[in-house]
């Protein structure tokens, strides 16, 4: 990773109003995580989602564009309603090495508020600026957070809003 292995390249949280179970039911739902994976504007189609150590995430992203981008995260450590640690496996066409990202859920108080940290490390500096800089990773990640929660407050199988809402 670019400096030391314990310290994040990317490091965002947001205090939720959901509990960790319906946070969790949002991450294992593949109709959920559909609605809220990715920056605003994008949408998901989710081919594979499982959520253990050893499963996978394949997913296509659709940026408001039309480009598309392929993206395949296999999990590594998982806790339920607890932690989920993932590699990406990187993308040949945008010139971006695999990388690894880390989600804790934490119980913040009885009133169903839950703190939600996505870590993310890079495996160069060259790669944590294309992330950060050149694919706003930082905004995007801020995003997802947003929508993530919106999505586990109405409910993982609840639908959405709107059309394109989350």
């Amino acid at each position: 990773m670019t400096s030391d292995s314990t310290t994040p390249d990317l490091d965002v949280t947001r205090v939720m109003t959901a509990s960790p179970e319906q946070i969790w039911a949002a991450w294992i739902d593949p109709a959920a995580i559909a609605r809220w994976w990715g920056p605003d504007g994008f949408t998901s189609t989710v081919r594979e989602l499982d959520v253990r150590e050893g499963g996978r995430f394949d997913v296509v992203m659709q940026g408001p564009d039309g480009s598309t981008f392929e993206n395949l995260y296999l999990f590594d450590d998982v806790e339920a309603g607890k932690r989920v640690s993932y590699v990406h496996q990187g993308s040949p066409e945008h010139g971006l090495a695999p990388s690894r990202s880390v989600v804790s859920i934490e119980e913040v108080d009885a009133l169903s508020q839950t703190l939600v940290t996505l870590r993310s490390f890079y495996a160069s500096e060259s790669d944590r600026k294309k992330h950060l800089v050149d694919f706003q990773a930082a905004a995007g990640a801020h995003q997802l957070l947003e929508r993530l929660e919106a999505v586990a407050v109405r409910g993982a199988g609840a639908v959405p809003a709107t059309p394109e809402g989350p």
